[in-house]
């Protein structure tokens, strides 16, 4: 869009580094993410291939039927394959749990207390199973989560070896159930606390984790904001001056001007420091609403401002800038005195030329803004490529 059919401008000049760089790291933290969900899916897939080998084992030695067999292994590989894929293929993101921790842990769980009940005189090996499950929880879940299922548990434990104890006395005998169930409650409350304990401790990191990163996000604003206007200071704007170079060499052409305000020195001499900031704060606070959208204006040192103005000609970048002069030229400020205080202001306007570096586009513009100063000040100035600078519309 260029200026000619933008008469309003918006800026960017609030646009801070932090800001981007949360951009750029947004898929870099994604990628992690979805790196670590894939190991933590690799490791219960690994859980649930040595459970089917035991279950295998307990088939062939009698003790399990093949049927039960067959029926669970492919349900729990198909379970932990489709969320692995899910990761893989990226839709699973877009869900409130991708590895869809509860579901997997609670059938984890059923499935353990499932091979105790089916393996007989092999049922105690088969206690580990849903501890592995619980194992996972306590650096997954929260701690009311974790006790949630470690009641779930307990209570399919004690139900299923009670009907075991009552249907079967001869294969499960009561008081070795009564044993197991005192292991399990023994273990599993150890897990629930710990969980507790874990979710308390990842809560703090988090907690602390965003604290550390508002502060650096705060002090890398502060360290490229100029204090007394709020604009960008001149470190940040020759970043940003860079990044706009690079860009124009990919195709995307910008304009660099400078601004000073006139015989601002007697300003300060005559009224005092304090109106001369107060002359400062007006102008940055004036012209920042006048841009557009993706334009910068920074304080480059003392009464000099940095722009940038992006897609657009030199012809039309110098018609605009123009317009703020004139508005510029219509303000006054009001002194302590009761008096008031009008001010001007010059330009220097230059076009960026690839692959040139951008210091060189400042002093073409530094050199315009020279001409403009000695051909009488309040006016906009173009450097001419190749040729002396030329007034785009002199002051009145």
């Amino acid at each position: 869009m260029s200026y000619a059919s933008t008469p309003s401008w918006q800026t960017d000049h609030a646009e801070s580094r932090p800001e981007v760089a949360r951009v750029n790291a947004g898929p870099q933290r994604d990628a992690r993410r979805v790196r670590h969900w894939q190991l933590q899916t690799l490791a219960a897939l690994l859980s649930q291939i040595g459970g089917i080998l035991f279950m295998v084992i307990a088939a062939r030695l009698g003790h399990a039927h093949w049927t039960f067999v067959w029926v669970w292994a492919p349900l729990s590989m198909a379970l932990t394959l489709w969320v692995l894929l899910g990761l893989s293929m990226g839709f699973g993101l877009r869900w409130r749990d991708p590895t869809l921790t509860v579901p997997q842990i609670a059938y984890s769980l059923v499935s353990a207390v499932a091979c105790y009940a089916a393996v007989g005189p092999m049922r105690g090996p088969s206690l580990a199973m849903a501890c592995l499950a619980l194992l996972f929880s306590i650096f997954a879940l929260t701690a009311r989560q974790v006790r949630w299922l470690t009641g779930f548990v307990m209570t399919l434990y004690a139900s299923v070896m009670f009907i075991l104890a009552r249907w079967q006395p001869e294969r499960y005998p009561l008081g070795e159930e009564l044993a197991n169930f005192i292991i399990m409650l023994t273990v599993m409350p150890t897990f629930a606390l710990l969980a507790g304990r874990l979710s308390t401790l990842r809560a703090q990191l988090s907690r602390q984790r965003l604290e550390l990163q508002h502060a650096l996000a705060r002090l890398d604003e502060q360290a490229g904001q100029d204090e007394l206007t709020g604009l960008m200071n001149r470190r940040r704007a020759a970043e940003k001056l860079q990044e706009r170079c690079l860009q124009a060499r990919r195709g995307t052409g910008f304009c660099v001007a400078l601004a000073d305000l006139d015989h601002f020195k007697s300003v300060n001499d005559r009224c005092g420091h304090a109106v001369g900031d107060l002359v400062l704060r007006r102008f940055a606070s004036e012209l920042t609403p006048l841009l557009r959208e993706g334009d910068v204006l920074a304080r480059w040192g003392g009464e000099e401002f940095l722009l940038l103005l992006g897609a657009t000609d030199p012809v039309q970048a110098g018609l605009a800038l123009d317009r703020l002069r004139q508005h510029v030229e219509s303000l006054s400020v009001l002194l302590p005195d009761g008096q008031t205080l009008r001010f001007t202001v010059s330009f220097g306007l230059t076009e960026y030329r690839p692959p040139e570096e951008g210091s060189e586009t400042v002093a073409r513009a530094d050199a315009a803004l020279y001409q403009a100063k000695a051909q009488g000040r309040n006016r906009v100035v173009m450097a001419q490529p190749g040729g002396p600078a030329a007034s785009v519309v002199p002051g009145h």
